[in-house]
């Protein structure tokens, strides 16, 4: 009896300690690659890189469909067989390869087409950017089933080396290219690189390669969830999305989507990035406890509460200093999207607690309430932009923020039903971190006009502050959450 307590706590140990370090080590390229982003942002021209994150919105669509959620299949159905593993794997190359070339098949088609819609955009331009582009949509699609093998046996950390070897390695190209004057396609070969050099980790790491073969039935039994998957990320990705790709580009031109977009580089994607990290990670890390509802709600709680102590203050001191970061980054051209910075940092501060919810659907089998309620705000997501759109920028980030609180109320009350969870338990996680927050909003909001009249040095003496402040306040309010955070990186019980 003793001896299984044993084995039962040295796996519970095991399981938190490698989901905690994979959430760790996975999330380390994030801001290599948004100080890379910054950096085109700066030097590149606004109408140039309105272009080219319209470009590469389109792009990471198709990869959706490639991957037929076969990904996440193979780590939902712990039994999956050699035989399936390579089944998906030639599937999701057969997709993403059909979709490479029907996008350069009709690229000059859908040039002409948002040419004649948007708003001063140049067909040719967007052409040139786009089609390069393309080439990672093969690629993207069979990496899930690569990145599938080693999640499911919790290698975050392989994982993690491999994104953060991509980012860094793109990077070096870009820059350079960037540095030899090749303007656009500097940023557009940076991300071609990034997804071809992470393939060729992930394989490395994984050291598996398919078997030619390709059984029908074995694909079959994937489909059934992976389709549901597929079904909720496409959606998902159009409500993360549409405003971008129609509201703003096409309605309102190039320039604007590119100052839209450098708002939601900065506040959303982020966390938009940290969701699908944490997805990698905490979804094969529930999917081991699926049967437990306690052990997961223990998890799923932990998670949201150390979310939203790593994101609330971070964004608080954005928001207070949202005007000297869009100055330092391209002077009076940024500040005209001061409003639409803080109002999309709001909606990241509610959308922050929520990334992991999909996580709990996945390890429960619910791939069918994931698609189902990503249908739903979609429907109400169309009309409510379409509104603010006749406001500007403004008007689409103000709906934003509306819709991320009722979609956190909504998702939440979901999680409560399906793993009994209660609201009492949901809000006493996040009291400490809204406690710091706000008290290191309110401090940094006193301070600001003491600090000095340049905008950069204006910056660097909140972060100093805020640092400091968000240090004490966490030695002092949230001590206990952190330890059990280290304990658990540590391998300790």
């Amino acid at each position: 009896m003793r001896d299984s307590l044993a084995a039962g706590l040295v796996g519970e140990q095991s399981l938190a300690t490698r989901a905690v370090r994979g959430a760790f080590w996975t999330g380390g390229g994030i801001a290599a690659q948004l100080v890379v982003t910054l950096i085109f942002f700066k030097v590149l021209a606004l109408k140039d890189m309105g272009y080219f994150t319209w470009a590469q919105r389109v792009v990471l669509f198709l990869p959706l469909f490639g991957a037929l959620g076969l990904n996440d299949a193979l780590v939902k159905f712990q039994e999956a067989t050699e035989v399936q593993f390579s089944t998906s794997f030639w599937a999701c190359l057969l997709c993403g390869g059909l979709l490479y070339g029907g996008l350069v098949f009709y690229a000059e088609t859908l040039g002409h087409w948002v040419s004649v819609w948007a708003t001063g955009v140049d067909a040719s331009a967007f052409i040139r950017v786009l089609k390069p582009m393309a080439l990672i949509v093969p690629v993207a699609s069979v990496s899930g089933v690569i990145r599938a093998r080693l999640a499911r046996d919790l290698r975050f950390r392989s994982i993690a080396v491999s994104e953060i070897s991509s980012v860094f390695f793109a990077a070096v190209i870009g820059l350079g290219l960037l540095a030899f004057g090749y303007g656009i396609e500097s940023a557009v070969w940076n991300f071609v690189l990034r997804e071809f050099v992470l393939l060729g980790s992930l394989w490395i790491s994984a050291r598996w390669m398919p078997r030619l073969v390709f059984e029908w039935t074995s694909l079959r039994q994937l489909l059934g969830f992976g389709l549901n998957v597929t079904g909720a990320n496409l959606v998902n990705y159009v409500n993360n999305n549409l405003d971008k790709v129609y509201f703003v580009f096409i309605l309102l031109g190039p320039v604007s989507n590119a100052l839209y977009t450098f708002a939601y580089q900065y506040t959303m994607t982020p966390l938009t990035r940290a969701g699908q990290i944490l997805t990698r990670v905490c979804f094969p890390a529930f999917a081991k406890v699926q049967d437990d509802d306690a052990a997961l709600g223990r998890a799923y709680l932990r998670t949201v509460g150390m979310i939203a102590l790593g994101a609330w203050p971070i964004l608080a001191g954005a928001f207070v200093f949202a005007p000297e970061f869009l100055w330092v980054v391209k002077g009076n051209e940024m500040l005209s999207v001061i409003n639409v910075l803080r109002l999309l940092i709001v909606a990241g501060m509610l959308k922050a607690v929520g990334t992991v919810v999909g996580s709990v659907f996945f390890a429960k089998g619910k791939a069918n309430w994931s698609f189902r309620w990503t249908v739903i705000n979609l429907i109400v997501f169309v009309p409510a932009l379409s509104y603010g759109v006749e406001y500007g920028l403004d008007g689409i980030a103000f709906a934003i923020s509306i819709l991320a609180f009722l979609a956190m109320i909504v998702t939440q009350f979901l999680v409560n039903k399906l793993i009994a969870i209660s609201w009492a338990d949901y809000v006493d996680v996040l009291v400490r971190p809204a406690l710091i927050t706000c008290l290191l909003g309110v401090l940094l909001w006193v301070l600001k006009p003491a600090l000095s009249t340049d905008p950069l040095f204006a910056l660097m003496g909140g972060c100093v502050i805020g640092g400091c402040f968000y240090v004490l306040g966490i030695r002092l309010l949230a001590w206990s959450l952190v330890m059990r955070f280290w304990h658990d990186f540590r391998g300790q019980s």
